[in-house]
């Protein structure tokens, strides 16, 4: 028993509700306008935005993404009884429902605003969810969030100064070194895209996107992780 302790060199530990404290938070909000850092830790809608160090509240294509991460969530949160926030649903739409709280996005009042008509859910392999929304106007408004790899390949534009821009093939290799970035810090990454599609081509809302931005996200550890590792 001594020899095999005295030879151990790693030790593999379950994390999420453990060294982590299962609530996942967004952390980092990019669009062809810049980079937002997102303060705040778990599902409590407190947290404040900064650029460059400074605080920035969310806009343009920023706000877009927000709104549009909520819209094209099923999750709500709220608190119990004991007056903690918590998630009904999936912890990551939980998360971006979070991050637009943050920003004064009430989800009931945007899903009052763009009633949802129709969706296209998530699967293992599509690695994407999409759902079109009454905003009001002639047909319906797409929005689609999945990963990066699946997203972007169908965007034919981004959202920059308040424009829809012709997404060159520098812009894409940009987009997934910058995915690749997010990823190597430790960032769970999800790209957001939106579509103003006819009522008629619910089968069509997934090509020719305009891609809003990406939103990076983790799993904040435990106050008390650090110190239950370096006893262990």
């Amino acid at each position: 028993v001594v020899e095999t302790l005295g030879s151990t060199s790693a030790i593999c530990s379950e994390k999420s509700g453990s060294l982590t404290r299962n609530e996942m938070t967004v952390r980092r909000v990019v669009t062809a306008d810049g980079a937002l850092e997102v303060g705040g830790v778990g599902y409590a809608p407190v947290g404040t935005f900064r650029r460059d160090g400074e605080p920035a509240a969310p806009t343009g294509a920023a706000l877009e993404l927000l709104r549009a991460g909520v819209l094209a969530s099923d999750a709500s949160v709220l608190r119990d009884e004991h007056d903690r926030w918590r998630v009904e649903g999936d912890p990551t739409e939980g998360a971006l429902v979070v991050a637009a709280a943050k920003a004064g996005l009430d989800q009931p009042t945007l899903n009052a605003e763009e009633p949802r008509r129709y969706e296209i859910p998530f699967t293992s392999e599509r690695r994407r969810m999409t759902t079109l929304h009454d905003a009001g106007g002639p047909g319906l408004v797409a929005y689609s969030k999945g990963s990066v790899d699946t997203l972007l390949p169908d965007c034919d534009a981004w959202r920059r100064d308040a424009n829809d821009v012709v997404l060159t093939d520098a812009d894409r290799t940009a987009i997934q070194a910058l995915e690749q970035e997010m990823a190597s810090a430790g960032l769970r990454v999800l790209a957001i895209a939106r579509k103003a599609a006819a009522s008629d081509e619910v089968e069509r809302a997934e090509r020719g996107m305009t891609l809003l931005g990406l939103v990076g996200m983790m799993d904040p550890p435990r106050s008390e992780a650090a110190a239950a590792v370096q006893t262990c």
